[in-house]
């Protein structure tokens, strides 16, 4: 099984270059490795030094060495070559169930089906078991957020939509008056349900962080942590990028001010594990200067190593009929959770992030107890009413 590292964050060009040297420098420890992009910016291929048309499409992965393949989705490419696998899906959420293959050139591309493809090229990588690595690099905080949680959205859109159960949606064969189409979207779906369970396991998939050492970066990395975390992501490692080396006259202050911002951040995600990387002169780029950054990033050690484990959300089992849900909430106090039931929905709202978990067959059944927080950890019980 594939191991699985996520990068994403502030810091712009610093995010797609931790991505670079994490997967050059597993590559020439002899991982195979592939790097995948999903971030239009198309920067991935630019911190190699590969030239290449300013508005080129991309299909298949490009080799850089033996060990090293990079890949830039481009979602408008992939419905271009892969429509009759997507059609249905796609045709679901847009309205378009009309179209022909050769109309799927021109569908506007709705929201989060960068994320989709990406979700779903990384699926096919993964069966295929060609690389032992692959290192997402992600466009942002947002678009990791909704990579991420794109399975479970989707999911939930179909229940609604196709006003179907989930779990006998995932069991039932398509017929024929389905029209193809319910069973299309069912076969994506059970795709992407395989991958979501790999990306919420912290034994295969852990994110990297990456930041800047300002005021308004450590918010957002705050804010960043925490949604991740509510997503069920274990982070392993913080990268704080752009350091400036101690300074005298003009730049004195400004270097001050960094150092307050790396002690706060140290305060704040303590025992994370940290890399400092001080700022460069000019652009990394090349294989020469990935080297050298990731030199700074792992010190010569095992970069697909898992840094820190953490627990992702989960559900144990507590006793007999009892039962509890677990997540990690860093950075957040219980007045600002809000917290509801739906059926065999739990609901968890904390500021503009939302997630919606789908509960067990068991846990569904069991009315809920009570919630509370211990430390920074939410826990909601559940407790199954006996007959007397």
């Amino acid at each position: 099984m594939a191991r699985i590292i996520l990068v994403s964050g502030k810091g712009g060009a610093g995010k797609t270059t931790v991505a670079a040297a994490t997967g050059l420098a597993a590559s020439r420890r002899g991982i195979r490795t592939l790097i995948l992009s999903f971030d239009q910016s198309r920067s991935l291929s630019g911190s190699f030094g590969i030239e290449a048309p300013l508005f080129a499409t991309q299909g298949g992965p490009v080799r850089v060495n033996d060990h090293l393949h990079l890949q830039e989705i481009d979602a408008q490419e992939e419905l271009r070559h892969g429509w009759n696998g997507l059609h249905a899906y796609v045709a679901a959420l847009t309205g378009s169930g009309g179209l022909d293959s050769v109309a799927a050139v021109e569908v506007a591309i709705p929201p989060g089906l960068e994320e989709l493809v990406t979700l779903l090229r990384l699926g096919e990588h993964i069966r295929e078991q060609r690389y032992e690595l692959i290192v997402v690099d992600c466009p942002s905080t947002a678009g990791a957020l909704r990579f991420v949680g794109s399975t479970s959205a989707m999911s939930w859109y179909f229940r609604k939509q196709l006003g179907q159960d989930h779990r006998k949606t995932q069991r039932a064969r398509p017929s024929a008056a389905d029209g193809g189409e319910t069973g299309a979207v069912r076969e994506v779906r059970d795709k992407l349900v395989i991958v979501d369970a790999l990306l919420h396991n912290p034994e295969v998939t852990t994110l990297r962080l990456v930041t800047t050492a300002d005021k308004i970066a450590v918010q957002e990395t705050q804010r960043a942590y925490t949604s991740f975390s509510l997503y069920g992501i274990a982070t392993d490692s913080l990268v704080i990028n752009g350091l400036l080396p101690e300074q005298e006259g003009a730049l004195a202050d400004q270097y001050l001010a960094q150092q307050l911002q790396v002690e706060k951040l140290q305060g704040l995600f303590a025992p994370l594990p940290m890399v400092k990387i001080p700022l460069h002169a000019g652009e990394v780029v090349g294989e020469g200067q990935l080297e050298a950054f990731a030199n700074l990033l792992y010190a010569g050690e095992d970069p697909a190593r898992v840094m820190a484990v953490q627990p992702a959300l989960g559900i144990t089992k507590d006793a007999v009929d009892v039962y509890r849900f677990e997540v990690k909430l860093p950075f957040v106090s219980k007045e600002e959770i809000e917290l509801f039931r739906r059926g065999e929905e739990l609901v968890i709202r904390v500021g503009a992030f939302r997630r919606n978990i789908l509960l067990p067959k068991m846990v569904a059944l069991a009315p809920t107890e009570g919630a509370r927080m211990e430390g920074d950890r939410l826990i909601v019980s559940f407790r199954q009413e006996r007959g007397g």
